[in-house]
């Protein structure tokens, strides 16, 4: 399980990771995800919804990146 700042980490570097594949076309992605998470979007939306999502179009690829915010007692049982 990882905290908040730690899936924010995680998306990033994969995030990075598809531009370093496809500058021009993930770089779009890149950029909305980033404000996302700087604008507080993405934790308004785990709040509200559990599960933030955004596709990134990568290689011709669309690529989905999702963060689920899973409930304190329940961490344990999922390993």
């Amino acid at each position: 399980m990882l905290s908040f700042a730690g899936a924010q980490a995680v998306v990033m570097e994969g995030v990075t990771g598809l531009v370093a594949l496809d500058p021009e076309a993930a770089s779009q992605g890149a950029l909305m995800a980033n404000r996302a998470f700087a604008a507080g979007t993405v934790a308004q939306v785990l709040k509200r919804h559990g599960v933030w999502r955004t596709v990134v179009t990568a290689g011709g690829e669309q690529i989905e990146i999702s963060i689920a915010k899973r409930s304190w007692w329940r961490r344990g049982a999922t390993g």
